[in-house]
């Protein structure tokens, strides 16, 4: 897979059955991404790694303790190849492939759909930084450096951005259900009802005004900037 002409996506794999092919280091981390995304996990290694048994002792994966079958592939939504076997990695893209099935290799990034990417996380809010499997390293240091510098940036710890993200949601809806401001636009999702038939200037809107509310936790006082900001751009 090119970084370069790849195309970033957030996946929905929530109650989704997702399976990881090998029980190692690596193998474990895809596991624990999955288990975050709220994935229906099933691990497939005849020597899975211990933590990877206490989570199947605790419920929270299926774990098989026997090689690979094209058949584990059936009805998944992705595949993690990560057995570090070469032949093996290969019989499951291929069945991957055969099923229409995602499939991420760890050995071999160009040969996959998809990349995990590194995680920045801040309440609600989650940044991706990727070179497509490329360049892991360079991968950690990018997202490393974002997440060292996102506070300062905006001013905002986790609950302060999970309190702004409810706003803006909330603001959003509104707008969009016709509650708020003049006839609705037939645009989509860019072209929200607002006082003016283009799209509406966000970005001007979250002034350095409305993140100071959001960090004094004044919601209401929040949403009403907004809206005015917004019902005049």
């Amino acid at each position: 897979m090119d970084p370069a002409v790849s195309l970033p996506v957030q996946l929905d794999v929530r109650g989704r059955r997702c399976v990881v092919v090998g029980g190692g280091v690596v193998g474990t981390r895809r596991v624990a991404a999955l288990l975050d995304a709220g994935a229906q996990v099933v691990v497939i290694s005849p020597d899975p790694a211990p933590a990877l048994r206490t989570m199947a002792a605790e419920g929270s994966v299926e774990l098989v303790e026997r090689p690979f079958a094209p058949e584990d592939l059936d009805g998944a939504r992705l595949v993690v190849a990560a057995t570090g076997v070469l032949d093996v990695d290969e019989a499951v893209s291929t069945a991957a492939g055969a099923r229409g099935v995602l499939v991420n290799r760890s050995d071999r990034a160009d040969r996959g759909d998809l990349a995990f990417p590194a995680v920045v996380r801040r309440g609600p809010v989650r940044l991706a930084v990727s070179t497509g499997g490329a360049a892991p390293a360079v991968t950690r240091l990018v997202a490393e450096s974002v997440d060292e510098g996102l506070d300062a940036v905006l001013g905002l710890d986790g609950d302060g951005l999970a309190l702004l993200v409810d706003v803006v949601a909330e603001v959003r809806r509104e707008l969009i259900e016709g509650a708020y401001g003049g006839p609705r636009p037939g645009g989509g999702a860019d072209h929200e009802v607002g006082v003016t038939p283009g799209p509406l200037d966000w970005r001007s809107a979250l002034d350095a005004s409305i993140l100071d509310l959001i960090r004094q936790g004044r919601r209401a006082e929040a949403k009403e900037r907004l809206l005015a900001c917004l019902s005049s751009s």
